[in-house]
């Protein structure tokens, strides 16, 4: 049993942590296989997640609901469950933080959300009623959270700079394949949701433990514990920060958060789309979602590798970040003015790279502008940027269909000109606040590995952490693992 305490590590920790294992680690590289193993935990985790989001939560609301009233407890289901991993991921990064075990502070965690996550997906599939499901997606939520979050904190110990623009391509590769054993499975078995739900959770049940033993984790020795009251002060005050003191954080927090909201509000409701624009039936809409999530994850792990290794070289993420812009927004706009399969198709694919592309450096985005000295909580923080969308953005979605009376494409009810006009204009606004810190995504090269003093002293309190500023074994250079799940059958991502 793992138990939790209150110090953190600092330069000045115990002497009998131990630190990386060859030279190698602690001045530059660490073993490319372990960032794959890393990510190979993603790609469970992640899968699980994209499955019931892309295809799952959708078929079985059409198992318990009227048609007619899909949309709406489809965006109940959702919401409350990306609440709780709202509310679960800062939480189980500051628990892992303050984990001594023999085992770790990471791992444990990582282990129990894999176990925790199968037993809910058990339970997704017995339910029969729109309050049962959505306790089931909430616990499903709350435990991939605790794996992910976990990671994260495992990532920011052991990932150096040089390697984090690879890392962040490698890492959002690996969450896009983690939805294609689900849509493989939505494809051959369109007819059996139990397979649909169940095949990733049980791949991470089985793979994650293994894989844990693997990847080496630093021990860390027990300190003296927190009281309760300082424990539960600290948690509380762990969601909340000063926006102006952090003013570049801030701002790609909130360029992030706007960005998700638009291509999150249509993803939940692909499968109804189809449905709807496509005039299809059930079967026939659920195997092409599947086509085009698989389609659409090739095209993320193309680009998510690609420019991640492109912008390594420079590292400059601006360009970047504005082409994934431009091709999400014309993604959306052209599924909001068709009826046609193949401009579907060709939307799809469109914004299967824009998402790969803005992966590829999102990660790497948000180590330059990371608050110095509370890097643990700001990661779980910065994570909430990408649930919090999957909140509010399936609640809002409704209100969205209803504007403008029906759908001038196929005259129905639900107008989804409406939704996917209004995803695009957000998607367009992140462009917009990501303007005053251009600065620092096209900072070049030759600036990545040195303290930002012009961000601190300006007020961000933010600093590039580069290898050169850290004393192994105290801490490592930090990389945030991008959580994400299927959207919209593009291979999109969010968790």
């Amino acid at each position: 049993m793992s138990n939790i305490h209150g110090s953190e590590r600092t330069s000045g920790s115990t002497a009998n942590e131990k630190g990386p294992s060859t030279t190698d680690e602690v001045n530059g590289a660490v073993p490319i296989s372990r960032i794959w193993l890393m990510a190979a935990i993603e790609f469970c985790a992640l899968g699980a997640l994209s499955g019931p989001l892309a295809v799952t939560l959708s078929l079985k609301v059409l198992q318990i609901v009227p048609q007619s009233n899909k949309e709406v407890g489809l965006s109940i289901i959702t919401a409350v469950g990306a609440l709780c991993a709202l509310i679960a991921n800062p939480i189980f990064g500051y628990a892992s933080d303050r984990t001594r075990s023999a085992w770790g502070r990471r791992r444990p965690w990582i282990v129990f959300g894999v176990v925790g996550g199968f037993l809910s997906a058990i339970l997704i599939g017995l339910s029969n009623s729109i309050m049962m499901l959505t306790v089931a997606w909430a616990l499903s939520q709350i435990c991939y959270n605790a794996t992910l979050a976990s990671l994260s904190g495992l990532l920011a110990e052991q990932i150096p700079d040089v390697q984090r623009s690879k890392a962040s391509g490698i890492f959002g590769a690996a969450g896009f394949l983690g939805m294609i054993p689900a849509m493989l499975a939505a494809t051959l078995f369109a007819q059996h949701v139990w397979a649909i739900i169940i095949v990733m959770p049980l791949i991470g049940l089985i793979l994650v433990p293994l894989i844990c033993l693997m990847i080496p984790e630093a021990h860390i020795g027990r300190t003296e514990a927190m009281s309760s009251k300082e424990s539960m002060g600290s948690l509380l005050t762990s969601f909340f920060f000063n926006p102006l003191k952090y003013r570049n954080y801030s701002l790609l927090w909130l360029q992030r958060f706007i960005m998700q909201f638009g291509y999150t509000i249509v993803g939940t409701y692909a499968l109804y789309y189809l449905l709807v624009r496509m005039h299809m039936q059930t079967a026939e809409a659920t195997k092409l979602t599947g086509m085009a999530t698989i389609i659409g994850a090739v095209f993320n792990f193309g680009a998510a590798v690609l420019v991640g290794y492109l912008v390594a070289r420079s590292g400059n993420y601006l360009h970047a970040m504005n082409l994934s812009i431009l091709f999400m927004a014309v993604s959306l706009l052209t599924k909001a003015f068709t009826d046609n399969l193949g401009a579907f198709w060709f939307a799809t694919i469109l914004a299967g790279f824009a998402l790969g592309m803005y992966y590829a450096i999102d990660l790497a985005s948000a180590m330059r502008v990371l608050p110095v000295g509370n890097e643990g909580r700001f990661l779980g923080i910065f994570n909430v940027a990408k649930s919090l969308p999957q909140s509010l953005a399936p609640a809002v979605a409704p209100l969205f269909l209803t504007i403008g009376g029906k759908d001038p494409i196929v005259g129905s009810q639900q107008n989804y000109m409406s939704l996917y006009i209004g995803a695009a204009i957000f998607v367009v606004a992140s462009f917009f606040l990501a303007l005053p810190i251009r600065d620092i995504l096209s900072r070049p090269q030759s600036h990545r590995d040195a303290r930002s003093q012009s961000d601190f002293q300006a007020g961000s309190g933010s600093m590039d952490l580069g290898v050169s500023e850290v004393s192994a074994p105290a801490m490592q250079p930090l990389v945030q693992v991008t959580q994400s799940v299927a959207h919209d059958g593009t291979g999109s991502s969010a968790r």
